[in-house]
């Protein structure tokens, strides 16, 4: 991608990431509190107290299974809440900007050293116009940071692939090491590109294997520190707790329904199909297209990455991280739910591979006369198009459906849309402007609303002095509900609100005031998920 100088793309990568930062900045407050933020608050909450009692206070195991999970997001979030000017959801919704930024700006660097300046300026645009990514990054606090730590670490990983083993900087062995503990804070389940660093750096430098053991033995032994620091359980038994929770993971118990091209299935019992049929539909034909062109032309443009800068070693382990983990989920078929998004890890790396087989294919129509304008008009057309229905989905980007499946008006009852319960937030809002048409709450009346949902996602917008949540069966003067498991066809009355998208409803409000809302449905007395 030599058509801009080198200089060119780095201006055009940084207007992109201000430009985004930006973005992020003024629309960050959009974004509702998911199902997990109120359990993930208190594990962060739970980390700080830890540390803060002597490490004697170990309420962090009493909530949920979190302990499972390192605490480096949650624990900083905790940290600095009280030391901004928002509240705690709409600080935890921007250090999550924060990271998911950081994400995108790993991606550029990953993609700028493995196929040079172009191949990163395309990397980043791809992965930050990548719903999936994106809607992800106001209010997942697991996924994107896990993300964001994955492709640096492979970026800093591939530098020390660059030169022979000796001489790897000491700054560089800390950076690594630190940025992999970090990763490694948040979900344990990193590890594993830890392992196949080491066995790419042996297998380049067999015949020097104690100059192997000097550089992977210290990033191993820094990371191992970095993580015990974020992971407060694991400290309790530093080598056999990390393991169970992989254990753990490899078998996770979450049995839930899930919903895949239209049928219902247990999260404990899906098909193998699951992963493959969910990326085909959530990401963008565009991104779709160039991963399966950049994997299948692979060994065609293998010759094009030099042996020794370290490129081709970095285009091992991108494609080892990436489609290991796919594999080996779509083999043993552990427990999965909420669409992909587990899987949010090889966005950025996917993203690099995309960018990669871009490049091959402005080098293949450069030569037509009219090969490279034309090419360009029309990805400036996609490009347009993808923003415009981003924008539409907007603040539930994540949400995105491809035309593969008829958009997402089409995946409407065939897959997961709002998972994450987040449209509450624009419900519980149009609910107070409907009471204050109205005339407001009458004084000395609580409205009790009945939720089948995530109760927080709806009651930290809803006055407690005004409104009350109770289970989505008893009586209630409204029924809130989320669309998701056809949570709307609980009980029938009168609709006043729905919070929809691009022909999807997404959370629905009955009036049971005047005339109740019958029960259909009340298998479930609780619909919280725990």
């Amino acid at each position: 991608m030599k058509f801009l100088t080198e200089k060119t793309y780095c201006i055009l990568a940084q207007v992109f990431m201000g430009v985004l930062a930006l973005v992020a900045l003024f629309t960050f407050k959009h974004y509702g509190v998911g199902w997990d933020e109120e359990i993930q608050n208190q594990y962060g909450q739970a980390v700080i107290n830890y540390y803060a009692s002597g490490l004697t206070d170990h309420g962090y195991n009493q909530i949920f299974n979190l302990y499972l999970y390192g605490g480096m997001f949650d624990g900083i979030a905790a940290l600095i809440n009280d030391h901004t000017p928002f509240d705690i959801y709409y600080t935890r919704h921007l250090l999550n900007a924060l990271f998911g930024l950081l994400g995108v700006l790993g991606t550029w660097r990953l993609g700028r050293l493995i196929g040079g300046y172009g191949v990163g300026l395309v990397a980043m645009a791809l992965l930050a116009l990548t719903p999936m990514y994106y809607g992800h990054m106001f209010n997942n606090p697991k996924d994107i940071p896990f993300a964001a730590g994955i492709v640096w670490t492979i970026y800093y990983m591939v530098r020390t692939l660059s030169v022979p083993p000796q001489k790897v900087s000491t700054r560089l062995i800390l950076t690594l090491g630190t940025i992999m503990g970090l990763t490694l804070g948040e979900r344990v389940g990193g590890v594993m590109l830890l392992g196949f660093w080491g066995i790419i750096v042996l297998i380049l430098n067999r015949r020097n294997l104690k100059d192997v053991l000097r550089l992977v033995v210290p990033v191993a032994l820094l990371a191992y520190v970095v993580m015990l620091i974020c992971w407060p359980w694991a400290q309790q038994n530093p080598i056999i707790n990390p393991i169970k929770a992989l254990l753990e993971f490899s078998n996770f118990p979450q049995d839930v329904e899930v919903l895949l091209d239209g049928t219902v299935y247990r999260s404990t019992q899906l098909p193998w199909t699951y992963l493959p049929i969910y990326f085909g539909v959530q990401l963008p034909l565009l991104v779709l297209v160039l991963t399966i062109a950049g994997v299948s032309w692979m060994p065609f443009m293998w010759k094009d990455f030099s042996h020794k800068s370290g490129r081709q070693a970095g285009i091992v382990l991108i494609l080892l991280m990436t489609f290991f983990p796919t594999v080996y989920a779509i083999v043993r078929k552990p427990a999965l739910y909420d669409a992909v998004r587990h899987f949010i890890f090889v966005l950025p790396l996917i993203s690099v591979l995309s960018a990669i087989a871009a490049k091959q294919i402005l080098n293949w129509v450069r030569p037509w006369t009219f090969g490279g304008p034309i090419l360009a008009f029309m990805l400036i057309i996609l490009t347009a198009y993808h923003i415009n229905t981003m924008a539409k989905l907007h603040p539930y980007e994540y949400i995105y459906i491809n035309s593969l499946q008829g958009g997402v008006a089409g995946a409407y009852r065939h897959y997961e849309l709002d998972y994450w319960g987040s449209s509450f937030k624009e419900a519980a809002e149009m609910l107070q402007e409907h009471v204050a048409k109205e005339g407001g709450v009458p004084k000395g009346k609580i409205y009790k609303v009945a939720i089948c949902g995530p109760w927080s996602s709806a009651m930290i917008y809803l006055p407690p002095e005004e409104y009350e949540a109770v289970y989505a069966n008893l009586d209630a003067d409204f029924f809130l509900s989320t669309t998701r498991w056809n949570c709307q066809e609980m009980r029938i009355g009168k609709e006043i609100i729905r919070v929809e998208r691009m022909g999807a409803p997404l959370s629905i409000i009955e009036d049971c005031r005047e005339h109740g809302c019958k029960a259909v449905n009340v298998e479930n007395e609780d619909t919280e998920r725990p």
